[in-house]
């Protein structure tokens, strides 16, 4: 293929030989350890989901309150569970009933990805 050269000229396809890979240091001087090693790479990672697994469970707590309390309760109620009636509870429980179908996998997923996260990273400290 032929390309063009800003004033319109025509010119020669790069040869393959100069394109070379950059070299590398010389061993003498040794490379610097990345700054996220694997250790702290999965305490980072496992952080990020136990927050995910919090804002998921916030969320649904906060659609089951909304379901329980109804549409036009003032956000007061949410925190005074104490006072909660039965069909109150009933209907908090069929929320969460319903909701889990919703939740329920997302956040049995993130346990179990946590779970998997820090037996890696206890594997890694006894190694």
């Amino acid at each position: 293929m032929t390309q063009l050269s800003p004033h319109g000229g025509a010119l020669s396809p790069p040869s393959p030989l100069s394109r070379q890979a950059p070299t590398r240091a010389s061993s003498a001087c040794p490379a610097t350890p990345h700054p996220f090693n694997g250790q702290m790479l999965l305490t980072l990672q496992i952080a990020f989901r136990r927050e995910r697994l919090a804002a998921l469970e916030a969320e649904m707590t906060a659609a089951c309150e909304a379901a329980a309390l109804g549409a036009g309760s003032p956000t007061r109620a949410t925190c005074d569970r104490e006072r909660w009636n039965r069909t109150t509870w009933h209907r908090y429980l069929a929320a969460a009933m319903r909701l889990e179908a919703t939740y329920g996998p997302r956040l049995r997923r993130l346990r179990r990805e946590i779970g998997q996260l820090e037996r890696l990273k206890t594997l890694l400290t006894v190694a």
